[in-house]
C-alpha cells in the first residue's frame, strides 16, 4: 500500500513542519509510509493543477484529497470549487488510485465555515454517488469544540494544534478500514 495526502495547508502541517504534520503522524500509527503532498495557501485549483506530478507520478494505491479552506477563504462559490475535486477523482480512478475524500476541519471564522459546509455536503453526496471512502474530519472536531477544546486543537482559527494534527491522525487510524 502507497498513499499520498494531497492538500493544502493543513495537510502540509502548518504552522509546523511537515514532520508535524496529520500525515507523518498517521504514517507512524501506521507503520507505513504516506507522501505528504500538501502546500501552504493552496486553492482547490492549485491542488488539481500538480495532481499529475504529486499524484499520479508516485503510483500510489490510495491518495487522500483534504482541501478547500484557502477556497472559503478567498469566498469561491461550490461551482468553482467542486469540478476541481470532481477532475481529482477521475483522474484517480483512471489511474487505478483510490480516492479517499477528506472532508474539511472546521474552520472557526464564520464566513469561512458558511462556505466549507456548502463543500463539505457536496463532497459527502460525490462520495455516497461515487462509493468513494471518507473520512469526516469534521464531525469528530465538531464535537471537540462543542466541549470546549478550542485552544487545545487550533494554533488560530483555522490551523490545527500539534494535538488536533495529532486527533486528525486518529480519525483516520480509527476508521482504518478506510484504507483497505
Amino acid at each position: 500500500m502507497k498513499i499520498i495526502a494531497i492538500g493544502d495547508s493543513i495537510t502540509e502541517g502548518f504552522p509546523y513542519t511537515r514532520k508535524e504534520s496529520w500525515v507523518t503522524f498517521l504514517g507512524q500509527e501506521l507503520h507505513c509510509e504516506i507522501i505528504n503532498k500538501g502546500i501552504n495557501g493552496d486553492l482547490t485549483q492549485n491542488i488539481h493543477d500538480r495532481f499529475g506530478r504529486d499524484v499520479l507520478a508516485f503510483n500510489p494505491t490510495h491518495v487522500i484529497i483534504l482541501g478547500g479552506t484557502n477556497d472559503a477563504y478567498a469566498k469561491y462559490p461550490l461551482e468553482i470549487v467542486s469540478p476541481h475535486f470532481t477532475a481529482m477523482i477521475k483522474m484517480s480512478q483512471e489511474h487505478g488510485i483510490i480516492p479517499i475524500i477528506g472532508l474539511p476541519i472546521p474552520s472557526l471564522v464564520a464566513d469561512d465555515e458558511f462556505f466549507l459546509q456548502q463543500y463539505r455536503n457536496w463532497l459527502i453526496d460525490c462520495a455516497k454517488m461515487n462509493n468513494l471512502p471518507l473520512i469526516n474530519f469534521y464531525a469528530p472536531f465538531l464535537k471537540r469544540l462543542e466541549a470546549g477544546e478550542e485552544s487545545k486543537l487550533f494554533v488560530d482559527e483555522v490551523h490545527p494544534s500539534l494535538e488536533g494534527y495529532k486527533f486528525m491522525a486518529e480519525i483516520v487510524k480509527n476508521d482504518v478500514e478506510i484504507l483497505k
